[in-house]
Order: structure tokens, then sequence, then C-alpha cells
């Protein structure tokens, strides 16, 4: 398909859902000629290498200038502002310890957050309270509670704020989304949102909290690191031993999963991969402004691994009601096949199946009403159910996963214009672009929060062995359930309170 037939069928969809957001209520800093906005990057691990070069890109952020990067390692702070310095041929990029020297300094128009999950709340708030527009890696919040404050902030200070749920922005998710909204598949029943290692050490919730990823080996994790300010790593979270585990020295080259399936710090899988893949599921049900209104316990089997706290780890429910009745999403690993992934969201319609991961689509028509169970969950995992239903199918990435798109695209054409879901090209890129035009970008802080609402949800009925009634718009626990289950960090938080 070319490029002038994808904006027909996109453009003018996204255009008039633009033309509906509610913009800004304060503007951006008026620019010299020449000038550009001031740009700051908290959190210096892996993934802010990853989005130090996608806002280094002319094509992403033209406006755009990365002047400080911050992080209380100091060997990461450094080592990112030297990749910054080198790509800009000057050494003009601010190496800063303390969040808060960002968040107060009014030379700063932006502000790219993507420290540890306990710490995205804090620092996003206080920075759209100093006027800044914020992009903030998912999972956007560590409790129920933050997600409401994160949502009001936005609201109150008028800021644009992108999560970095990336997958908004990705072809093959927006496609998908596109033919279960526009009707492809008729009403949908049933929803499948996978993440997770079935027999690992990765699961669904988080882990109960541990000091040492390995206990026979704290000597070496905890050894004394002098580029970190461990008090200020931990914030708001319980006192701990330091373990390099959990703060990775210096440069490292790996995603730090200590941390992130850590009770005290994070939501496990829940909100790691949770926030990718139930979003989707949430996209395509049009509930970006709602949620589910019950969760059901997980009937799987305990798990017997020491370091789940014998948590179940998938099987978990939830009901959403749309005007034509219920729908249920259910959780289930990244694979049931030996697969490395499977399919991230699966979609079952009265009429028909959207499949979509990451490099891949399949989509099945005509094939009625189908209740997933185990072993069809598999045979769509490998697609061999109902061949000859299937229209379109990918499972590899580049030309192939190409092909199949552009097929769907044309085939399918009037069904993604009907579905007129927001378009936008490139995550980072659409940020940039909302702030010059002070529109909402494609992932909200209350698209993001609805979303990581999800992975709250999860992670407390994994980790309280229970099912609840939820009210999805006073977010909160409903008819007298979820009694005991806080949705806010307990005590003090150290000081670092979230409030819009």
């Amino acid at each position: 398909m070319n490029i002038n037939r994808r904006h027909f069928i996109f453009g003018s969809a996204a255009a008039v859902t633009l033309a509906g957001c509610t913009t800004s209520k304060v503007g951006a800093r008026p620019l010299k000629p020449g000038e550009k906005r001031n740009l700051a990057m908290i959190g210096c691990g892996l993934q802010m290498r990853h989005l130090i070069n996608e806002f280094l890109d002319p094509k992403n952020g033209p406006n755009v200038k990365i002047v400080a990067t911050c992080d209380c390692d100091k060997s990461r702070a450094a080592g990112c502002a030297e990749i910054v310095n080198k790509r800009y041929g000057d050494n003009n990029c601010r190496v800063v310890y303390d969040f808060q020297e960002i968040v107060r300094d009014p030379s700063i128009d932006m502000v790219c957050i993507a420290t540890p999950d306990h710490w995205h709340a804090y620092i996003a708030v206080e920075a759209m309270k100093h006027g800044k527009d914020v992009y903030c890696e998912k999972p956007l919040t560590y409790s129920v509670q933050e997600t409401k404050e994160l949502m009001e902030a936005e609201r109150k200070y008028g800021r644009v704020f992108q999560t970095g749920s990336m997958q908004r922005s990705w072809r093959e998710f927006r496609d998908a989304v596109s033919l279960v909204r526009g009707g492809l598949i008729g009403n949908v029943r049933y929803v499948d949102a996978n993440f997770g290692v079935r027999d690992g050490k990765w699961g669904g919730p988080s882990h109960p909290v541990r000091f040492w990823d390995d206990p026979n080996n704290a000597a070496k994790e905890g050894a004394p690191n002098p580029d970190i300010d461990w008090v200020h790593w931990l914030g708001p979270a319980k006192m701990r031993p330091y373990s390099d585990l959990l703060a990775p020295r210096g440069m490292h080259k790996f995603f730090p999963l200590f941390w992130r399936c850590d009770d005290d710090l994070a939501s496990g899988y829940c909100g790691d991969w949770g926030a990718h893949h139930l979003d989707i599921a949430q996209w395509g049900l049009d509930m970006d402004k709602s949620g589910p209104y019950k969760v059901i316990r997980s009937d799987e089997p305990y798990s017997t691994n020491l370091i789940h706290g014998g948590r179940r780890q998938f099987g978990l429910r939830m009901l959403f009601k749309k005007p034509y009745g219920d729908v249920e999403l259910c959780h289930g690993p990244f694979s049931l096949t030996g697969a490395k992934y499977g399919w991230g969201t699966v979609f079952y319609g009265d009429n028909g199946i959207v499949a979509v991961n990451r490099g891949k689509i399949a989509v099945w028509v005509g094939t009625g009403l189908v209740k997933p169970t185990l072993e069809i969950r598999k045979q769509i995992e490998k697609c061999s159910f109902m061949a000859d239903k299937i229209v379109a199918t990918s499972i590899g990435k580049g030309k192939k996963l190409g092909s199949a798109l552009g097929f769907l695209e044309k085939k399918y054409g009037d069904v993604i214009k009907r579905a007129g879901i927001y378009y936008s090209e490139q995550h980072v890129r659409n940020f940039c672009q909302c702030v010059e035009t002070r529109k909402l970008p494609i992932t909200s802080a209350e698209v993001g929060g609805r979303a990581c609402t999800l992975c709250h949800l999860a992670n407390m009925s994994y980790k309280y062995d229970t099912g609840f009634d939820w009210d999805p718009v006073k977010m909160e626990f409903a008819n007298g359930t979820g009694r005991g289950i806080p949705l806010c960090r307990p005590g003090d938080n150290n000081g670092w309170v979230v409030k819009a």
C-alpha cells in the first residue's frame, strides 16, 4: 500500500479524533527563531538509551534538544550525557544526579522519565506542576491511587503527557485494533492478554520482597557501589540492602528484571508486559475511559516456585460491560506451545478472530463465535485453527508482515476507516508534535493510566488470591469487596507522596 492510500484510510479519521480531543490549557514556551525546546532525560538505564536515540532523530523531534541527563547513579548519568554530546558534537549536555534539580529548572521544557516504576508517578506529577510536558515509560504508576493523582495532574496543569506504550504507534497493532473496532469480526466476546513464562521464574504477578536475587551470591550482589545514591534510588520504597541486580552498575546492557518483579518496587509482569498487551485489549474494546467491572480469581494451580510466594501465575479473568453484553478477558502466558512468543492479544468476535503481537498478525473471518479453550488457544498460536477461515497471517517480520498488513489494509479499508482510531506514525514523534500543537497524544495520562489500572487489578488479584468487584468510573472497589487490599502504598512513602 502506498503512503497516500494509508493516509487516506487513517488520516481523515485521526484528524476527526484529534479535533475532538481536549487541548492543553497551558501553551509551550514560545521559541525564538532557531531555538529548540529543552529536554531532560531522567533515569539512564538501557530503555533510556533507546529513547535518547529516538529523541535525537530529527524526524521525531526537530524542535527538541536534549540538554541534561539525570540519574542517581553517576556513571549512568554521565554515560548517557556522553551519547548525547557525541551526537551533537559538543559537551553541552548537563549531568545531573537529583531529578528535583531538573523539575525545578524553568529552562527545561520537557522531561522523559525512564526510572524504575516506583518513581514514575512522583517525578511525572512534579514535572507537570512545574510546567513541563512529560514522556513517561509504562507502567505509569506503582498503585491505583498514584494513577488517579497522575491523571488529575494532567487535567489540572494542562500539560502534554505521553505514556511510553509504543505499541499504539505500531502498524500491526493499529491495524488489528482497527479491524476489531471497525466490526470485521462482530461483537467481541472474549479477549486473551498473554504475558509471562508458564513454568519459569518470571510469571505474571510480582514476587514477595527479596533482598538478593541469589542469596548464595549476596556478597557480590551487595558489594559497595560508590557511584549510586542508594537512599535516593529507593525513594518511596522501604529501606533494603543495595543489590547490583536491582540497580545494575554502570552502562549495563540488559533490562533489570529483579526490581520489575518486586512487590515494593513494581507490579511484576502484570505491569511490565501487561502494560502492553492489556493496553491493546482495552484499546480494541474501546474502553480507554473505563475498565472492567469485575475481576475473577484464577483457578490455576498455585506456584511451587518459592520465589513466587505460592501465588498463582496465570488464569485471572476480567469482565467488561459492553452494550451488547459482557466481554471476558483472560490472562495467559507468552506461549502455550513452546514457542518463544505466541500472541500478545487475541480478540474473539461473533464471527471471527484477530490475533496480534510484535511483528505478527493473523485474522480469521467467518468462524462463528468461538469460546477459547486450551486446545483452541494452542491451535490459534500455531495458526492451525480453522485454516480455511484465515484471511491473512504473518508470523515473521519485515516484508512478510508488511505484505500481510498491506493486504488487510486494502481488502478491509472501509472497516479500518470506519473504526476511526487515532493515527500515530511514531510514538516519540507523536509526543513532540503534540507539544507543538497542544493536542492530546495517542497515550495520554488517562489512556496510560487506565491501562496501568488493569495491571494493578491483575497483580492485586494474584497477590491477595481473590476476586472483587470494581467501579471503573470511581476507580475503587465496589459492592463491599476488596477489603484489606490497599490501593496506595502503605506508610508515609518516606515523604515522597504523589499529590496532584
